[in-house]
C-alpha cells in the first residue's frame, strides 16, 4: 500500500471514531422521587434523550404522561426509564398521587 493509500485510510479511520456533534446522540438524565415529590426535571431535554426515574420513597409510584406517550411504574425503591417523546411540553403526573406533577420540555 502506497503513502497516499496509507493516509487516506488512517484519515477515514479517525473519521469513524471521532465523536458525533455536539446534541446529536441521545443523552440520559435522572430524576429522583423523594418525600412525595418529584425531584427537579433536567433542562434542555431533547426528544429522544432517556429519562431514568429513580424511586426513593416507601410507597410505590409512577410517572405517567398526562398525553399517555410514556408511563413508568415505579416500585418503593425501584427504577425505571422512559424516553423523551418529542419536541414541546410534556405535563406529567403519578397516577397513585395526582397531586404529584411535573413537566418535561424538550427540544428537537
Amino acid at each position: 500500500m502506497g503513502r497516499f493509500q496509507s493516509l487516506a485510510t488512517a484519515i477515514a479511520g479517525a473519521a469513524l471514531l471521532a465523536p458525533p456533534p455536539a446534541g446529536a446522540t441521545p443523552r440520559g438524565h435522572v430524576v429522583v422521587i423523594a418525600n412525595m415529590k418529584f425531584g427537579p426535571v433536567p433542562p434542555h431535554l431533547k426528544a429522544g434523550d432517556t429519562i431514568i426515574w429513580i424511586n426513593k420513597d416507601i410507597i410505590r409510584h409512577t410517572a405517567t404522561a398526562k398525553d399517555q406517550t410514556f408511563h413508568v411504574d415505579l416500585p418503593p425503591g425501584g427504577s425505571g426509564k422512559t424516553v423523551v417523546p418529542g419536541p414541546g411540553r410534556h405535563a406529567f403526573y403519578c397516577v397513585y398521587h395526582p397531586t404529584m406533577t411535573g413537566l418535561l420540555s424538550a427540544s428537537k
